[in-house]
């Protein structure tokens, strides 16, 4: 398979997960904020600004917008485009990387992703505001049909495979920000004394940390009503059964990408195999009580990085395009593949915004 189309299928799929990710975490907060309203004042700025600093750069927003408010906010994250992160953003990208490998996607996965493009562009903020469970809840519905025919129209081939990885880096990707922002917020800074839950309004916040990666009910199968922070960082970043956790993530992009390359358990046969099955290894055999005397914001830090390595190097060794050694010196180098929007040759933060 063409690394272009390769590389077109694995961003098409990071940033329909991003866009169904900034949804979820949009409309968790809209109804967390109502229910608080009763118990808690709820116009304060950081009810809004964890969702800035998980999604996107803070410095980038505070040059657009006065403050962090519910209009500000929703505007960055879902319409403006100048946010490469933001809801109309990711699904415009996707359905252009698409829109080039056309020819290697089910007609159904671009039925779906076009009805999705087509919705938000006819989408206004005003509609938002007004009924913004029902607009979260259809992009929501989308991503999931999204990934549903994807599974079921398209060969299980090495398209596939990259389509999955794309999908669980962004996944794990997403929950360690979720999870480092609202952590440190929710502990007061304090990890040695994270077993505490304060009052009804921390309880309340946990839930919707659950909430944002919708794992509430999967979580209280297993500790009915034990809802304190250790339980949910054990949960969130160590649950190898759960689809949302960072370990289940890392293993499910480590599967794919060693059956392409064939690597095996004991034996990897490049670079982004031996970093993936690295972070698989540490997921295995970390515990909760080893990431609390690590520090957290440490542990997260270094998930985040990893991915990104891990990203770097999967760019290097199928993406990137290389000039045969066979060609004259006075021959410059072949350009990477730019991809839609150009600047693709670089992984890393500039353009991708990871």
């Amino acid at each position: 398979m063409l690394s272009r189309v390769t590389e077109s299928l694995f961003w098409m799929s990071r940033y329909f997960e991003r866009a169904e990710n900034t949804a979820r975490f949009l409309d968790v907060n809209f109804n967390l904020l109502l229910d608080l309203n009763s118990i808690a004042p709820v116009d304060h700025p950081n009810y809004w600004k964890p969702l800035i600093m998980v999604m996107s750069e803070p410095d980038h927003f505070g040059s657009l917008y006065p403050e962090y408010d519910a209009h500000s906010v929703t505007d960055y994250l879902v319409f403006n485009r100048s946010n490469t992160s933001s809801i109309l953003s990711s699904i415009s990208m996707a359905r252009e990387n698409a829109r080039s490998v056309i020819e290697s996607i089910s007609s159904e996965m671009w039925e779906q992703l076009n009805n999705l493009y087509h919705f938000l562009n006819n989408a206004s903020p005003e509609l938002v505001h007004s009924d913004p469970y029902t607009f979260y809840k259809e992009i929501k519905k989308a991503s999931h049909l999204f990934q549903g025919i994807t599974d079921n129209t398209l060969s299980h081939n090495e398209g596939w495979d990259f389509v999955q990885i794309g999908k669980y880096l962004e996944r794990a990707d997403n929950s360690a920000r979720l999870i480092d922002v609202k952590y440190h917020m929710l502990t007061h800074g304090d990890e040695h004394h994270a077993e505490i839950v304060r009052n009804s309004i921390d309880i309340i916040q946990w839930m919707a940390v659950l909430k944002s990666c919708s794992a509430l009910e999967a979580f209280r199968k297993i500790y009915l009503s034990k809802i304190t922070p250790d339980n949910i960082l054990g949960f969130l970043i160590l649950d190898r059964t759960f689809p949302r956790s960072i370990a289940y993530s890392i293993c499910a992009a480590q599967e794919a990408l060693w059956t392409i390359s064939g690597s095996s358990q004991h034996r990897y046969a490049n670079e982004v195999d031996r970093l993936i099955g690295r972070m698989e290894a540490e997921m295995s055999y970390t515990t909760v009580d080893e990431i609390l005397r690590k520090g957290v914001h440490r542990f997260l830090e270094e998930v985040k990085q990893g991915v990104v390595k891990v990203g770097e190097q999967l760019h290097l060794l199928y993406f990137a395009y290389h000039t045969p050694k066979i060609e004259p010196d006075d021959v410059s180098e072949a350009l990477p593949f730019t991809g839609i929007s150009g600047g693709r040759a670089n992984w890393s933060q500039s353009q991708q915004q990871q």
